[in-house]
């Protein structure tokens, strides 16, 4: 077990640090709003509050201070419902309790509101907490920063995808990129429940994850809508890779990057090839996630505007997960676009869709549906038999 002490600082993990910058630019980015209604609920207002004071308790993200610089350290709260980059409310409507929550996309990822919901179910029901051991996560992170995988992870992804000539998503409609327009948000739902029988098979057959499999149907629609042999992205890697890791609520996720190149002779051979390269990009992607290259300058300047592809949890899955008699209210859409397009895959039991999020502010909706059109076209052409 390392030593740590309560005030050693540490750098912002990668994700971390890029959201906290983005804060310096504007109030509310990636400032994420939640409501949860739990029916009958009001009768055990108290006990409920306890439990989540508890919940936020066990997660050390929640008690952290951040310098300017974006060094973090712990420093504890005076009250667990208000922090720098969360705050919570519970109110009675009714028989129920709601649960008005902000959390910054600082503290965590999509994996993470899980975590936090299993534990205050723990807490609910008087079970103990798991602890989660986030300083020590971060300080292995630091200390990794001077093993010789992690600069031969560098050198590799630098060698691999330093080429400035790829195209990373479809031409935007405003050509310049840096404007003073705020990013307005935009989205755009494609369904592919009807192939989702044939996606699973597909991806078992092959050993090919769904975020491989359009990850490199999205980067051969990126290629067409340039018109080039060549095209890349970027796919969110959830990590969590070890039991201590999976009661983690922080940024543990990675950006990875993902390309394919030579078109014109891979498609004229069979398509197995093209899946092949696929599964070897997200393998050998994995292998070097440790060097975080697509948030590292001066890298970052271009990877910052690539496509992202990511898998986003289920809100049914979860509910269904933690077994606790609550609801996620419907709530409004972020005022604020995130990135240039992100492609985001949801799965369930019985619907299968990708929500394209995109900026308005960049991109028209017209040239999104045209673009989500050439991603099913691969899509489908793959599962030809």
């Amino acid at each position: 077990m390392l030593n740590l002490k309560s005030q050693i600082t540490y750098p912002l993990l990668p994700f971390s640090q890029l959201v906290f910058d983005m804060t310096r630019w504007g109030v509310g980015f990636y400032l994420f709003p939640v409501l949860i209604k739990w029916h009958d609920g009001a009768k055990e207002k108290k006990h409920i509050e306890r439990a989540i004071r508890a919940a936020l308790a066990n997660h050390p993200v929640f008690q952290m201070r951040v310098d300017w610089l974006g060094n973090h350290y712990s420093s504890p709260l005076k009250d667990m419902f208000h922090g720098r980059f969360h705050d919570i409310a519970l109110s009675v409507r009714g028989d129920d309790l709601i649960i008005q929550a902000q959390i910054s996309r600082i503290l965590g990822d999509g994996e993470s509101i899980e975590i936090l919901l299993d534990d205050i179910r723990r807490a609910y029901e008087g079970l103990p907490l798991e602890p989660d051991d986030y300083w020590v996560y971060v300080a292995r992170f630091e200390q990794h920063k001077t093993a010789s995988h992690y600069f031969a992870s560098r050198d590799w992804l630098v060698h691999e995808f330093a080429n400035t000539s790829v195209p990373v998503r479809p031409t935007t409609d405003r050509k310049r990129l840096f404007t003073l327009l705020p990013p307005q948000p935009g989205i755009y739902k494609s369904d592919y429940t009807d192939l989702q029988a044939k996606i699973r098979n597909l991806s078992k057959k092959n050993f090919l994850s769904l975020d491989g499999l359009f990850s490199l149907c999205t980067a051969l629609a990126i290629a067409e809508y340039c018109g080039t042999d060549e095209a890349a992205l970027t796919w969110a890697y959830e990590g969590r890779e070890t039991p201590e890791e999976q009661r983690v609520f922080g940024s543990l996720h990675r950006d990875i990057p993902f390309q394919i190149k030579n078109l014109k002779s891979q498609i004229s051979n069979l398509k197995s090839d093209l899946i092949r390269e696929a599964r070897n990009q997200i393998r050998s992607g994995i292998a070097h996630s440790d060097y975080p290259y697509t948030m590292t300058a001066p890298y970052n300047k271009r990877w910052n505007y690539a496509v992202n592809v990511l898998r986003v949890n289920d809100v049914k899955d979860m509910l269904c997960a933690v077994n606790l008699p609550i609801e996620i209210v419907s709530i409004p859409e972020p005022k604020y676009a995130y990135a240039l397009l992100d492609v985001e895959i949801h799965e369930h039991a019985e619907d299968l869709s990708l929500y394209f999020r995109y900026s308005a502010t960049h991109y028209k909706e017209s040239s999104i549906r045209r673009f989500a059109a050439l991603v099913r076209k691969y899509l489908e052409w793959l599962l030809e038999e």
